[in-house]
């Protein structure tokens, strides 16, 4: 007798509007400017999830100029549904449009130093519910085996959150300190803090644009 087929490992990246998202780096950058770097972001979380043991890619999209972001780069798109409450409304109604999922992992657009080696580590968790927290306790990565092992609940400290909802659901968890997850670009220190030494190299399509843009942020 064959064996059933391994069930599917899918990253469901949420995109907001390019350009209208990010509005606390409207000091530091125009529309067109975050327009620019969450494309540049998001292709480099594209590149390190396609190389790693992710079977599928789909953003859940905001709207037509995210929809059109993620065609760009060759990605699936589930646009949000008319209604659809904040994020966790538009996630819950990406994944249940997904079809059969073994393990399911929520990856934040914004994370410019992300590998493929961190996702890799992050899967390697055999817990049912894993969070990569962001370095300002959100949530980097939320992993879910299966998917529907917790319900999400972003938003500031959602790090612990996500982790106090799955063991009150009974769920085996794990916290994974993966440096590709935690440094996020929400703020004009964001910026500054992707030049510092101590962090991992950049994406190559964020790094680029940086230099393009020539942000002078640091003083």
């Amino acid at each position: 007798m064959s064996s059933s087929p391994r069930a599917a490992t899918v990253a469901l990246v949420p995109l907001r509007a390019p350009g209208v998202g990010k509005s606390r780096l409207a000091g530091t950058l125009s529309v067109e400017g975050r327009a620019a770097l969450a494309g540049a972001m998001l292709a480099d979380v594209a590149a390190a999830l396609r190389s790693s043991p992710v079977d599928r890619i789909v953003v859940a999209a905001g709207g037509p100029t995210a929809i059109a972001a993620a065609s760009a780069l060759g990605l699936e798109a589930l646009a949000d549904p008319v209604g659809a409450s904040g994020l966790d409304g538009a996630l819950a109604a990406a994944a249940g449009r997904l079809g059969p999922v073994g393990t399911l992992v929520v990856v934040a657009a914004d994370l410019p130093c992300l590998c493929a080696e961190d996702v890799t580590a992050l899967l390697g968790h055999d817990a049912e519910v894993v969070v990569a927290p962001t370095s300002d306790g959100g949530t980097g990565a939320l992993l879910r085996r299966p998917p529907d092992a917790c319900p999400t609940a972003y938003g500031p400290g959602s790090g612990l959150r996500h982790l106090a909802l799955a063991r009150a659901a009974g769920r085996r968890t794990a916290e994974a300190a993966l440096a590709g997850f935690a440094h996020d670009v929400d703020v004009a220190e964001d910026l500054v803090r992707l030049t510092a030494a101590d962090l991992p190299p950049l994406g190559a399509r964020t790094a680029a644009l940086l230099d393009q843009l020539d942000i002078a942020v640091a003083g």
